[in-house]
């Protein structure tokens, strides 16, 4: 969480979060009150504060988790490899098959990053990103992760539970950051011409490189399906019923839930 008097950012992993960060850091015209990378909101949430969370592709969010453990980095590589299962960081689209596979599946959640997802027991109704997001996404969130019991339950609580105000979509992040930069409730500094100017000079911070980018690295034909039968809050909610990404052409993205 990246949190200011205003406005506190719940930066989930991999979706443009060190930009993010950055941005508000840079321009935003209030005092940073905490900032603690991907940890959950305060239990008491403070009267009058903008909650805006980050979200990604669940694919994409795959594969470039995928590529970034082939470099050796990254806490789901650290845990994985502490399992003995980092041979699957081969870089190639069978490695990354194989491995979809593992992170998929429930049984093997102890093997995943944040360790609270193994331990939660949600494991068997959503896959780890959408458990990425919903643990960020109020206070006290494992409470109701904890009783949920089916796929649809897990929706549905969040639903009841989140404390989000708007949503960056990583496809769209330039543009979603304009709308939020507009904004009559928050004060930018030196003044919301300057911030305007600097999304629209600035190429993303923390870009990482993508395995897939390259014409030999085939992405299976099943993939996203076998994501979005797990990762069904991302679908349902923040609006990925189909594959986007950031590294192709991306559909128009919604700026709140």
């Amino acid at each position: 969480m990246h949190a200011f008097h205003s406005l506190a950012y719940l930066d989930v992993e991999k979706s443009g979060s060190t930009y993010v960060s950055q941005f508000l850091r840079d321009f935003l015209d209030d005092d940073e009150v905490v900032f603690r990378k991907h940890v959950e909101v305060e239990d008491r949430l403070p009267a009058g504060r903008l909650h805006v969370i980050s979200v990604r592709d669940p694919l994409d969010s795959y594969l470039s988790l995928y590529s970034y453990g082939c470099q050796g980095k990254g806490g789901l590589f650290g845990t994985m490899r502490n399992a003995g299962v980092e041979n699957l960081y081969d870089g190639t689209a069978d490695g990354f098959d194989r491995w979809l596979d593992v992170v998929l599946d429930p049984a093997g959640a102890h093997r995943l990053n944040p360790g609270s997802y193994g331990r939660s027991g949600a494991a068997p109704y959503t896959g780890l990103l959408s458990f990425r997001v919903a643990r960020l996404s109020g206070p006290r969130a494992l409470r109701w992760i904890r009783r949920v019991r089916s796929a649809d339950e897990f929706v549905a609580a969040y639903r009841e539970h989140h404390v989000v105000d708007v949503v960056l979509h990583n496809e769209t992040l330039t543009q979603d950051l304009v709308a939020l930069v507009g904004r009559d409730d928050l004060a930018w500094r030196p003044g919301r011409e300057a911030a305007l100017a600097a999304l629209a000079a600035q190429d993303r911070l923390n870009a990482s490189s993508r395995l897939d980018a390259d014409a030999g690295f085939a992405v299976p034909d099943d993939a996203w399906d076998r994501v979005a039968a797990r990762e069904r809050l991302l679908t349902e909610v923040f609006g990925y019923g189909a594959h986007r990404t950031s590294t192709r052409s991306a559909s128009q993205a919604m700026s709140a839930v």
